[in-house]
């Protein structure tokens, strides 16, 4: 059976409050049009971020250091 490729369209994203150690989920048709342009700037970011990982075959692993290492688990295609 052949296994289906995850296909990436949207994302969101999970801010923790330090205080309480709530989280808050953002999803991005709120910040398409947020008054604040950096929020503006997350959401354009955000859906090429999702282009490129549909895009890019390459497999990354996250070192302790938070540097990306790129490796291949042997499958080829």
């Amino acid at each position: 059976m052949e296994k289906e490729k995850p296909n990436y369209t949207s994302f969101s994203i999970s801010i923790m409050d330090n205080n309480t150690g709530k989280l808050y989920e953002h999803l991005p048709i709120y910040l398409e049009n947020h008054p604040c342009e950096y929020a503006r700037d997350i959401y354009k970011l955000g859906f090429k971020f999702c282009k490129w990982l549909n895009k890019d075959k390459q497999k990354y692993s996250v070192s302790l250091d938070g540097s990306y290492i790129p490796f291949n688990d042997g499958e080829n295609e």
